[in-house]
């Protein structure tokens, strides 16, 4: 292998290695590993995996020199095939290009800074070995979802994602909130996350491949096939960005510790769905009825989260919509064709999210208070009843959950019932079965 594919491989299996090594450690052994032991051996595997990173890029640039700079789709590393099922197989590929380059830079640098923060802010935490290891995995599906240079790659990069997302707001379990919280976000992550499945199928049904690379292509498939493959992109993007009407989830998710919050919710995880618009862009550019509704929704969510923020009562919950209305933008500015624009407004954002993330404890600690929030202008200057109404329609989120409750509420009915039937039809055959054989 050369230095390049070396250099890939490391950064995805390094902070694996240290979460696997990690968490058998806490397992099987008698003594569990200490603070300093579980910090020592994730900021390894997360320094080598930075370190990777960079010679990865290095080494594109010194093999393929010019060549590389010039090109827009990028250099790809074919590692085989994964699986072949028929004419269906899942090739094991990376994509290096100026977006994977930029995206993982970013993930190695913000997860070991939030790695360095929580070593101080959760000493002496019962939960500090299981943060360290999901930390881990967490990079790893980063890297993961960064590298990848096929549809099928990324989502299982992307499932570790969600899985570290679910299980750090459940962080506190020792509470119902935190859990209720956890399983709220991860019942939307796997509604969305159906239509990544349903788009990566559909790709390879018409393109008769899940490389990024075919994606480029300027016939990618059947005119009638185009918009539905690139709405399914859009709604698993929704999801994970937690984009109308998607967003509940969100300021649920300040259940966890502040620093799972600030690389997931203001670092990496948030802007995770925008990645993945990014990388199908082709798709998406080729549906202007899809490219349209994307824009629509990223402006509401914009608005909507902006006026949820300036009334807000909590801290944390104030900056997760903050980093919502930026993440609403940054949607519609891909939408809009402004891609490059967009990936530069990742990287500020995020950077600076994480930032006052981790700032906030001694934000709020020095000034002694919740944070406050001055009425919007226009909110001021509006009559008293339009000012009321508006106030408490933002201070309550629209009461979006709630209508979303209710038009699912049929849907949970039936399949309780459902499911309940079944279970008695079990039992009753459970009970004749004895006495069938009798009579035979």
């Amino acid at each position: 292998m050369d230095l390049l594919s070396v250099s890939l491989i490391v950064a995805f299996l390094a902070p694996l290695l240290a979460s696997v090594v990690l968490g058998l450690a806490t397992i099987l052994l008698e003594r569990r590993p200490g603070e300093a032991v579980a910090y020592r051996l994730t900021a390894a595997g997360l320094a080598v995996s930075a370190l990777a990173d960079v010679a990865a890029i290095c080494a594109v640039y010194e093999v393929f020199g010019p060549a590389a700079r010039a090109s827009l789709h990028g250099v790809e590393v074919d590692f085989g095939s994964w699986l072949t099922v028929g004419t269906y197989t899942i090739p094991v590929v990376a994509l290096v290009d100026r977006v994977s380059m930029a995206f993982a830079l970013l993930a190695a640098f913000l997860t070991s800074l939030v790695a360095a923060f929580s070593r101080t802010y959760l000493h002496r935490e019962p939960g500090f070995l299981r943060f360290f290891v999901l930390l881990s995995l967490f990079a790893s599906g980063t890297q993961l979802v960064a590298w990848a240079g096929a549809l099928d790659v990324m989502f299982a990069g992307w499932e570790l994602m969600g899985w570290s997302s679910a299980l750090y707001i459940g962080f506190f379990c020792e509470r119902r909130e935190p859990v209720r919280s956890s399983l709220r976000a991860f019942t939307t992550y796997r509604l969305c996350d159906v239509g990544f499945l349903l788009a990566m199928v559909t790709t390879h049904e018409f393109v008769g491949s899940t490389r990024l690379a075919a994606l480029q292509q300027e016939t990618i498939v059947a005119p009638a096939a185009t918009p539905l493959i690139a709405a399914m992109f859009v709604l698993a993007a929704l999801g994970k960005s937690a984009q109308l009407p998607f967003s509940g989830w969100l300021p649920r998710a300040m259940e966890g510790p502040t620093p799972s919050s600030a690389l997931f919710y203001g670092g990496l995880s948030i802007h995770v769905g925008l990645y993945l618009v990014l990388r199908v862009w082709p798709v998406v550019a080729a549906s202007p009825v899809v490219r349209g509704a994307t824009v629509a929704i990223g402006l509401a969510t914009a608005l909507y989260a902006t006026a949820v923020a300036r009334v807000h009562p909590d801290a944390k919950g104030a900056l997760a919509h903050a980093t919502l209305a930026q993440v609403g933008l940054i949607l519609a500015e891909i939408a809009l064709g402004f891609t490059t624009l967009a990936l530069f407004h990742i990287l500020g954002h995020a950077s600076l999210r994480v930032w006052q993330y981790l700032r906030a404890p001694n934000t709020i600690h020095d000034a002694h208070r919740l944070g406050h929030h001055a009425a919007p202008p226009f909110l001021a200057a509006a009559p008293a009843g339009l000012a009321a109404r508006s106030y408490l329609a933002a201070l309550h989120r629209l009461r979006l959950d709630e209508r979303i409750d209710a038009l699912l509420s049929p849907v949970l009915l039936l399949a309780r019932g459902l499911d309940r039937l079944d279970a008695a039809y079990r039992r009753t055959a459970t009970l004749d079965a004895p006495v069938a054989e009798d009579r035979r």
